[in-house]
């Protein structure tokens, strides 16, 4: 047969295209669930709107549809990314720690107070939906069982320090919940602040005061033990 051979042009990959379009989406609800975040940080569960959040978001107020039903919907959203990144960058690492219980303790404190975890905006968030009358089922549905690990798991490693010491004279449950109530008390000063006026460096010295005290021998300086950990 004669003439040149036709080369055509290979259409586009379906696969690809639903592939970037799915991206795109988990993107964009990303984003959302971003500025729903800052939202709640300013003006609290019962203030933020959906149009406070698209403004926020920089996208059209009919793109929330696509992705919450509701503003109820993107707010417990917004609560169970927060609930999710806390339990993936503090409770596993920590908890994977298990067996050497002083780098763990110490590891737990760094992460606790790390401006990732502990942002003013994001500290905020968790305080506005356990104060809220009106939201604090959501934060109980959410949060509870993860806050009861995280206790469970503090309580673990300060009762395996005291075996591993023979400070059989220290009652675990009271030195696990003194340490809670340090960080608790540490955040709580992080959400009335801005970034720049934070001193993160003397809160993890505070929180590693407690334990000193605790456990002298294990703590004696003022840097905490450092576990290896990817940013």
């Amino acid at each position: 047969m004669g003439g040149a051979r036709r080369v055509s042009t290979p259409a586009p990959s379906i696969a690809g295209a639903a592939s970037a379009d799915a991206a795109r989406r988990v993107r964009a609800r990303q984003r959302l669930i971003e500025a729903c975040i800052s939202a709640l940080h300013i003006y609290g569960p019962s203030r933020t709107t959906v149009s406070r959040v698209v403004a926020i978001a920089g996208l059209s107020p009919g793109i929330v549809r696509f992705y919450f039903n509701s503003k109820a919907a993107l707010l417990v959203a917004a609560l169970e990314y927060l609930a999710s990144e806390f339990e993936q960058r503090v409770l596993k690492p920590v908890a994977a720690l298990k067996h050497s219980p002083v780098v763990a303790l110490g590891l737990l404190v760094e992460l606790y107070l790390d401006a990732e975890i502990a942002s003013p905006r994001k500290v905020s968030v968790w305080y506005s939906f356990w104060g809220e009358a009106s939201s604090r089922q959501e934060y109980l549905d959410i949060c509870g069982g993860k806050d009861e690990d995280f206790a469970r798991l503090v309580r673990e490693l300060v009762g395996t320090l005291i075996a591993q010491t023979g400070a059989r004279h220290l009652d675990p449950d009271g030195v696990a919940l003194g340490l809670i109530g340090v960080l608790e008390v540490l955040w709580q000063g992080i959400a009335f602040q801005n970034e720049e006026n934070i001193d993160r460096r003397a809160l993890v010295a505070r929180a590693f005061a407690y334990l000193r005290s605790v456990f002298p021998g294990q703590y004696p300086g003022s840097s905490p033990p450092r576990a290896r950990r990817g940013r």
